[in-house]
């Protein structure tokens, strides 16, 4: 294990392996998960198919707030398949031009980025020098790229990194400029090609004592969002997951999804506009996108340990293993449906 820390304010582990430089081929690819994994087939079954591309290189785990245990899982669990397995935690514009942290991004020949806060990883990372490094591994040296829950979030065209709470569906669609929508960016900042012209949203089908509504309509209205500050440029497109649900995207730009099989909790959503703008979209009035119940087209598949459907995100036409369904609102939250196309 070799632990390194510095003033510029960064924390960096590595649990097992050393990196050595140029020894491995990796396949390019992506990987995006829903933001619970908990030890599941689902995730096994997702975790071997992202190492596997790395070809035994080396595994590099990036996220803000302190040092976490995914790398020392990766060693615990996935020994063979990795040369080394280390963690970085950058937590300042400082540290996040550091030269030591920006060599040690270059070495990854698999980058994992971590859940947590995407308005940190917006503040701390865009437009420094940790964005290049990230987009020299993504579009150069072409290695897989990973993200769960918040890294996942920044890894589409189009990100939402709210800087306190995140909106509820029910309030965009109710108001669609309602306070919380304000960080819906636009931007170059994490640049992964098959990710172009996509917003991502995760968690949706999370509801308790803290996360009172599921979030498919927010990914509906965000959509909706997107739309309209982009000047209502078609198309727009969305990629949303439940928990349990794990999107591996090949390097022909082909998804495949991994989930337990179960009944709930593992399905991706793969939403695209259908060539209708909102009927409604003004500030304090809800949210009126309806073009007789086909606003948004979408497809849903379940996941599979062993994986499952097939959707092609170079066309989002090509699909098979799951099932289209249309989105709409009618009016606000209390209108937003989705049905199955016979």
């Amino acid at each position: 294990m070799s632990r390194s820390s510095d003033r510029s304010n960064f924390d960096y582990i590595r649990e097992c392996g050393s990196i050595n430089r140029n020894s491995s081929h990796p396949i390019p690819g992506v990987l995006l998960i829903g933001g619970a994994e908990g030890a599941t087939s689902g995730e096994d079954s997702a975790t071997r198919w992202f190492l596997e591309r790395i070809d035994g290189g080396d595994y590099l785990v990036l996220r803000s707030g302190g040092i976490g245990c995914q790398a020392d899982w990766v060693c615990d669990c996935y020994r063979d398949l990795v040369g080394s397995s280390a963690e970085i935690s950058i937590d300042s514009r400082d540290a996040a031009n550091d030269p030591q942290v920006i060599e040690y991004i270059r070495d990854a020949d698999g980058l994992f980025i971590a859940g947590g806060d995407q308005n940190a990883y917006e503040d701390y990372w865009e437009g420094s020098a940790v964005e290049d490094a990230i987009n020299y591994l993504i579009k150069e040296k072409r290695v897989p790229v990973a993200g769960t829950s918040a890294g996942m979030a920044i890894l589409g065209e189009y990100y939402y990194a709210p800087a306190h709470e995140g909106v509820l569906s029910s309030e965009i669609l109710d108001d669609p400029f309602h306070h919380n929508t304000k960080d819906i960016y636009h931007s170059d900042f994490i640049e992964v090609p098959i990710l172009k012209n996509v917003i991502t949203d995760t968690h949706l089908d999370r509801r308790d004592y803290s996360h009172p509504e599921t979030r498919y309509g927010r990914i509906f209205g965000l959509m909706a969002r997107v739309l309209h500050n982009n000047r209502d440029q078609l198309p727009v497109y969305g990629i949303g997951l439940e928990e349990g649900a794990f999107v591996a995207i090949d390097e022909e730009g082909i998804a495949q999804v991994f989930g337990n099989g179960t009944t709930e909790g593992q399905d991706a959503y793969f939403l695209q506009t259908n060539g209708i703008l909102p009927e409604q979209l003004e500030r304090d009035r809800p949210l009126i996108w309806d073009g007789q119940g086909r606003a948004v087209k979408v497809y849903k598949i379940s996941g599979t340990p062993e994986g499952s459907g097939h959707f092609d995100l170079n066309n989002w036409s090509t699909a098979s293993g799951g099932i289209w369904e249309y989105w709409y609102t009618t009016g606000g939250y209390s209108g937003f449906n989705r049905r199955t196309i016979e």
